[in-house]
């Protein structure tokens, strides 16, 4: 299949998102991507568009190869044990514990506005199973599976995916594709094996996965070696992970790209469930505005309910975005003087005027295509 230019678009974009977030081991795999689509196009045109096309290649090719061997810098306080010849290097072995960080989270689906969709299937699927395990073992309702969050960005599902594991009292494995996938850790077939086997040595545990789509796209559209290898070791681990009853685990993807994934990984035993996180509903921005106003100098004028009608189209964090910036721009008039005063209803129509939603209608009208149609 002839690489298409939205395809080149989104691993450029992605690599240099990785690349600003000094990643660059998964920057340097987008890239590389991102030169072999160009690459692709260029054999299929002529002409000015093809030199064109083989400059913007050979660019990106150029700046994946000098990523390759750079590290990511060290974290604050992080220590590398010394090299032994037992364990390797002390470099690689700092790198492997810092993508094996496990966690405890505290947060419930209480304090998650809206979705409550979303939340109905995750306790039908993943959540009763667990805190009702004679009933489901009655019914025949299995523990443990996977399932696939989607939507638009800024739309929770993070959040989400914290939650259940908050509501099992679960260790939440969050890992990102670029740890996976670097180099510095190791093989990445290795690494996920390793990442499963870490999360079925807990009692209970949650996987979770943003960007999945970075570890299982569509093999047909990626030409990359190590992607024809990576999918189906995550789909093996998929098929097998929750048979064990007495180590329950649960593997969430999340993407907002799900048309990107491959069609295998939606076949049933892998992401049994696929759950759309949408924009916040009316009742919900609501919510959203009341948690993200709380303790805040409001003036009387302040209606909540007017603003929670003009925020269609705003995900949560483009609605949170909103209260934080309107607060600061109130605390940087006052600063000069000290003559405080609340925030009133002009001052988040001033906001509401300079920020758009980070959700264009184009974008939103694939999701509700792939919801209804599966793609």
């Amino acid at each position: 299949m002839t690489a298409s230019m939205e395809m080149f678009q989104r691993f450029k974009r992605k690599g240099f998102a990785a690349l600003r977030q000094q990643e660059y081991p998964q920057a340097r795999l987008y890239l590389l991507e991102a030169a072999r689509c160009m690459a692709d196009l260029a054999a299929h045109s002529d002409g000015e568009i093809r030199d064109g096309q083989r400059r913007v290649a050979a660019e990106m090719l150029d700046l994946a190869k000098s990523l390759k061997g750079r590290k990511p810098p060290r974290r604050t306080g992080a220590r590398r044990p010394a090299a032994s010849a037992a364990t390797g290097t002390g470099e690689e072995d700092a790198a492997v514990k810092e993508w094996r960080i496990r966690e405890r989270p505290s947060v419930t689906f209480d304090d998650i506005a809206g979705l409550d969709e979303a939340k109905a299937a995750i306790q039908l699927r993943m959540i009763y199973p667990f805190t009702h395990p004679d009933l489901a073992k009655r019914y025949g309702i299995r523990t443990g599976g996977g399932i696939l969050l989607f939507g638009p960005p800024g739309t929770g599902k993070t959040l989400l995916a914290k939650a259940v594991a908050g509501e099992i009292d679960a260790t939440f494995f969050n890992v990102k594709p670029s740890e996976i996938m670097s180099k510095w850790v190791g093989e990445a077939e290795q690494n996920i094996a390793e990442l499963f086997n870490q999360a079925k040595a807990e009692p209970r545990a949650v996987i979770f996965i943003d960007e999945v789509e970075a570890l299982v796209p569509r093999r047909r559209d990626s030409g990359s070696t190590v992607m024809q290898r990576v999918v189906p070791q995550i789909l093996a681990e998929l098929e097998g992970f929750d048979k064990k009853a007495d180590r329950p685990l649960l593997f969430i993807g999340a993407t907002n790209e799900p048309w990107s994934l491959d069609a295998a990984v939606m076949r049933p035993g892998r992401f049994d469930e696929k759950i759309y996180v949408a924009l916040p509903d009316l009742e919900a921005r609501r919510e959203i505005l009341e948690m993200n106003l709380e303790g805040l100098p409001l003036a009387p004028d302040v209606d909540v309910d007017r603003l929670a009608g003009m925020l269609e189209r705003y995900s949560g964090a483009d609605i949170a975005g909103l209260c934080h910036k309107t607060a600061e721009n109130v605390f940087m008039e006052v600063l000069p003087t000290q003559e405080e005063r609340d925030v009133a209803m002009a001052d988040f129509l001033a906001t509401l005027e300079r920020i758009r939603p980070s959700v264009s209608e184009k974008d939103l009208a694939k999701f509700d295509k792939f919801a209804t149609e599966g793609g």
